[in-house]
């Protein structure tokens, strides 16, 4: 099962790439009745977003909760659209803040391939690849509450790294500006 902040992650990338099978019309059912929120209740909206740099913070209101997540799409010179996508949240309350990493599916397989992100040649997280779908391939690591902590204190700019099918390293810009905001941002949603 895809866990919220993956769904989210998937998709911007994914969005119109990807196409629903026909089906027959379902039976015409009744809409339900929409109930008016209470006089001087203030409606908040389903989904919401925020610029930090180059960071963006996206919020997504479902029945059961309220999901947010900062990221950075990152695009490559001459390339039309996006390549990768860097999504930071929380998707359970009480579970550690999740990175997960979407690239391209050329890419070579192997036991544990990962995403490694560094800064100043120095590893500061390694994301395990868990799937790979046709819109791209994605990673998952745990961040600690002081790996977002020394993250939200870079000056510098990282990189994303790891291996394509033809086992040559793809390197991959990666901002942190704007990220000390998007991540106290983060921190603030409930």
């Amino acid at each position: 099962m895809l866990r919220p902040l993956t769904i989210i992650a998937l998709s911007v990338l994914a969005g119109p790439a990807v196409a629903q099978a026909q089906r027959p019309a379902p039976a015409q059912r009744p809409a339900p009745a929409q109930t008016a929120p209470a006089p001087g209740a203030i409606s908040q909206p389903d989904n919401t977003t925020a610029t930090y740099g180059d960071w963006v913070m996206r919020c997504q209101q479902s029945v059961a909760a309220r999901i947010c997540e900062i990221v950075q799409t990152l695009e490559q010179q001459g390339q039309r659209g996006p390549i990768a996508l860097v999504a930071i949240g929380r998707p359970v309350k009480d579970e550690p803040i999740k990175l997960v990493i979407q690239v391209p599916p050329n890419l070579s397989l192997g036991d544990k391939v990962s995403v490694r992100v560094t800064v100043a040649d120095k590893d500061e997280a390694v994301a395990i690849f868990q799937r790979c779908l046709p819109g791209g391939c994605f990673a998952e690591a745990s961040l600690s509450d002081d790996a977002l902590k020394r993250w939200r204190g870079f000056g510098e700019a990282g990189q994303m790294r790891y291996l394509d099918a033809a086992k040559r390293e793809v390197a991959l810009p990666l901002s942190f500006r704007g990220f000390p905001a998007a991540a106290e941002a983060l921190l603030r949603e409930p």
